[in-house]
């Protein structure tokens, strides 16, 4: 019995020996595999600081864009706020000017404007209010000057192509018969009808120079009156 006893007594001791070599081991490989991962991830190679650098550039960048241009197509798609065209390089600073300046030789009655133009009649310069539909400033500086031209009696054929501005000056772009009439007029008759140009240009718009084209080029010969200088 005694001897039986002590029998199970060893068994037991060798069973509990052999969990604690088990457990021992158990908890040496994982803290071996801890320090082999804590080895690998200081190890772990980190991208240089500039290519980090130049990396958060770009989201910056990125987001910038986006923004800019999804602004941007809101602005003009959704609220539909339109770019008056045709520009010359220099109309950013003018189009704080895009309202119709109120000045005594026009007066605005909801969409009707009156203009003072002036127009060359029997060898000298005369005026005389005419009315238009209001409606954008180029627009309104177009049917300005073809009330002159009908008003000088060499408006049947003549159109004005282009209407565009930069600060106090205005491009009239005119089409070829406008050089046919000007010489029908002659030297005083062509330059009256200039003048008067300028003159309507001044008076109702508060442009003071007019740079006139034919069909989108500056015109050097072939007219009596000098084409190629800023007529103020």
């Amino acid at each position: 019995m005694i001897r039986r006893r002590r029998d199970d007594l060893v068994d037991m001791d060798m069973e509990r020996e052999f969990e604690e070599r088990i457990e021992g081991k158990r908890r040496r490989t994982t803290r071996e595999y801890s320090s082999d991962s804590s080895k690998r991830d200081r190890q772990k190679p980190k991208p240089p600081v500039l290519l980090r650098f130049f990396a958060w550039c770009g989201v910056i960048l990125f987001c910038f864009v986006v923004g800019y241009v999804g602004t941007g197509y809101m602005v003009t798609n959704v609220f539909n706020l339109n770019n008056p065209w045709p520009q010359s390089d220099g109309d950013a600073g003018s189009m704080a000017n895009a309202d119709i300046p109120e000045t005594s030789s026009m007066t605005l009655d909801m969409q009707k404007a009156t203009f003072s133009v002036f127009y060359p009649r029997d060898g000298e310069l005369r005026s005389e209010n005419v009315d238009v539909i209001s409606r954008t400033f180029e627009d309104n500086i177009q049917e300005a000057v073809l009330s002159i031209l009908r008003l000088s009696g060499v408006g049947d054929n003549v159109n004005v192509l282009h209407v565009f501005r930069d600060v106090d000056i205005v491009y009239l772009d005119l089409s070829a018969p406008f050089l046919e009439a000007l010489n029908g007029l002659g030297e005083r008759g062509g330059s009256l009808l200039v003048s008067g140009i300028v003159r309507t240009m001044s008076e109702n718009f508060s442009l003071t120079r007019v740079r006139f084209l034919v069909d989108s080029r500056v015109i050097s010969s072939g007219a009596p009156v000098d084409l190629t200088a800023v007529w103020q």
